[in-house]
C-alpha cells in the first residue's frame, strides 16, 4: 500500500474524521455520566429513575465506536478503508433517527435532524476519503 493513499494528520480530512470521532465519544461518555438527560438529548426520553443498564449500553456502543476511528487515524490506515468504515458507520446514526421517528409524539424533529445531519456528515465525509487522491 502507497503511502500517499494513507490518511495524513495534517489534511482536513484527517480532522474532520477525529471531530466525528471525539464528538461519538462525547455523546457516549454523556449516557455513562447523564443517562437521563442524554436520553432526552438523543430524542427518546425516559422516565426518572430507570434501570439505566440499556442506556450505558448505548453509551459503550458509541464510545467504542469513536475510540475505533481515532485508532485508524492514529495507525494512518488508508483513506479508501477508513471512508469505507465510516459510510458503514453511519449506519448507526441512520438506526438512531429511525428509532427516534418511530417513538416521538411530534415534538423531536432537532433530534431527527441531528441524527440525520449526523449520518449525511459522515456519508459525504466517507465520499471524499474513498475518492481523494
Amino acid at each position: 500500500m502507497l503511502t500517499e493513499d494513507r490518511i495524513r494528520p495534517g489534511s482536513v480530512l484527517f480532522w474532520l474524521v477525529a471531530l466525528i470521532a471525539l464528538g461519538i465519544i462525547f455523546i457516549g461518555v454523556r449516557f455513562w455520566v447523564a443517562p437521563v438527560s442524554a436520553a432526552a438529548g438523543f430524542g427518546v426520553p425516559v422516565h426518572q429513575n430507570p434501570n439505566p443498564a440499556f442506556l450505558w449500553a448505548k453509551g459503550t456502543r458509541d464510545v467504542v465506536s469513536g475510540l475505533l476511528f481515532l485508532f485508524c487515524l492514529w495507525r494512518r490506515i488508508d483513506r479508501r478503508l477508513l471512508g469505507g468504515l465510516l459510510c458503514v458507520a453511519s449506519l448507526i446514526p441512520i438506526g438512531d433517527m429511525i428509532t427516534v421517528y418511530t417513538n416521538i409524539d411530534g415534538s423531536k424533529v432537532t433530534a431527527l435532524m441531528v441524527h440525520g445531519g449526523t449520518a449525511l456528515f459522515m456519508i459525504v465525509l466517507s465520499g471524499l476519503l474513498i475518492r481523494s487522491r
